[in-house]
C-alpha cells in the first residue's frame, strides 16, 4: 500500500490527484500538531500521519477543494508500521478500520470518546462495533441528495474563510 493512502485511494477511484500544495500544508500541520490527537503528547512522536476529518476527494467533489489544505479539517495521528502493535488511530479512528472509509466523527472520538486508549480497548468497545457495521457511504454510492447534504454539512462546520 502507497505511504499516501488518501492519494492513492483519490487518484485511483476518482481521478483526484493531491494539490501541489499538499506536502507544505502537511509538514507545518505536522509541526504545530507534533502528537496524535487520540494519544495525546506522551504518545508516539514518529510514525504520525496528517488526517483529513472529511476525506479531501470528498471535499473536492462538493466543490470545496479548499479544505484539502484547511488546517480546520486535518488532524494528527499515529499510525503503527509492519508488526508494531501501537493503538495506529489513523486507520482505527481516522478511517474506522477501512482505508477506504473514513469516520465523521474522528475528531470526538481521538479526542474524547477514545483518547489515550490501545488499540484493543477501542476493538473491543461495542460502539465502536456498531460503527464498524455502519460507515459513511463511499461517494459513488452516495445519491444527490446525501451529496448536497454532504456539501451544506461542510459548508456550516467549515465556513468559507476570506
Amino acid at each position: 500500500m502507497p505511504d499516501d493512502r488518501g492519494a492513492h485511494i483519490a487518484t485511483t477511484h476518482h481521478g483526484l490527484a493531491r494539490s501541489p500544495h499538499w506536502e507544505a500544508t502537511k509538514k507545518k500541520f505536522l509541526a504545530d500538531n507534533a502528537h496524535c490527537a487520540a494519544c495525546g503528547p506522551n504518545g508516539p512522536t514518529k510514525s504520525l500521519q496528517v488526517h483529513h476529518r472529511q476525506p479531501f476527494h470528498y471535499c473536492v467533489l462538493a466543490g470545496r477543494p479548499d479544505l484539502e489544505l484547511d488546517p480546520r479539517n486535518l488532524v494528527t495521528l499515529c499510525e503503527s508500521e509492519g508488526k508494531d502493535a501501537s493503538a495506529d488511530h489513523h486507520l482505527l479512528l481516522g478511517h474506522l478500520d477501512d482505508f477506504q472509509s473514513y469516520n465523521p466523527s474522528v475528531w470526538e472520538h481521538a479526542t474524547e470518546t477514545y483518547h489515550a486508549h490501545t488499540k484493543e480497548q477501542i476493538q473491543a468497545d461495542a460502539a465502536y462495533q456498531a460503527m464498524l457495521k455502519q460507515r459513511p457511504k463511499t461517494w459513488p454510492e452516495m445519491s444527490d441528495a446525501e451529496r448536497a447534504a454532504f456539501r451544506a454539512h461542510l459548508d456550516a462546520t467549515y465556513p468559507l474563510q476570506k
